[in-house]
């Protein structure tokens, strides 16, 4: 990613409010550990609420964050051009420059300045790429009101080695971010290939399932179930 980007990670709620939310489903006490309601998914893990703030991320990112819209409100810094917002106008911008070059074009006189025609066809081929495509990388800001069973469905596919590259390195960024305040709510964000014990979700799998990087992860997300959860005991 060509741009720096900042995360920050704050969380909201604690174990005792998890807690309590279980014993509103029985009657007697709770003695559930955050790491134990992370593994079983159950209902409770949704009191765990945090803010997630990212900062100078593209576009185009942000969208693909945007889209996991279950347990996660998001606020996103604006790009309309009547307001603060991010990158405006660029289109706009750059016709300005394209009929700024087409008027020193205008008044070249054609023979003796070839290759300052060639250069000129040049960059405005390149302004109408920027024009087209650079929308897509307007930094903007990204705040994600969001809870523990929201980050655990979108680890699975925005660490998915089929996501946008940009887009594994902002999320890794943001389960680095989890790890310092909620290390077991971290352990349980891993991809779907992981999750799923080497079964891929997608048309056509990139094999990361067949690597040593893949199995030492695996081995990592197993060691933190019992073996009863791994079905080797009764």
């Amino acid at each position: 990613m060509t741009k720096e980007f900042k995360v920050s990670v704050r969380k909201l709620t604690d174990e005792d409010l998890m807690r309590e939310a279980c014993e509103c489903t029985f009657l007697g006490t709770s003695h559930q550990s955050l790491e134990s309601i992370y593994k079983s998914e159950h209902s409770p893990v949704r009191t765990q609420l945090f803010w997630v703030k990212l900062t100078n991320i593209p576009l185009f990112l942000s969208t693909h964050l945007l889209r996991h819209h279950v347990g996660s409100v998001p606020f996103q810094l604006t790009c309309r051009d009547d307001r603060k917002g991010g990158n405006p106008g660029l289109p706009q911008k750059v016709e300005g420059l394209k009929d700024k070059l087409e008027t020193l074009r205008s008044k070249t006189n054609q023979a003796p300045y070839g290759e300052q025609f060639d250069l000129i066809d040049n960059v405005i081929d390149q302004l109408n790429w920027i024009k087209d495509n650079t929308d897509r990388e307007t930094p903007v800001n990204l705040g994600l009101c969001l809870n523990a069973q929201a980050l655990i469905d979108m680890a699975k596919v925005r660490l998915c080695h089929q996501a946008h590259k940009d887009t594994i390195e902002v999320f890794k960024a943001i389960k680095d971010a989890i790890r310092q305040i909620d290390p077991a709510l971290a352990d349980m964000m891993v991809p779907k290939c992981v999750y799923r014990n080497g079964l891929c979700s997608e048309p056509r799998c990139c094999g990361y399932v067949g690597t040593p990087a893949w199995a030492k992860e695996m081995q990592s997300y197993r060691n933190h179930f019992s073996a009863k959860q791994l079905g080797l005991k009764s």
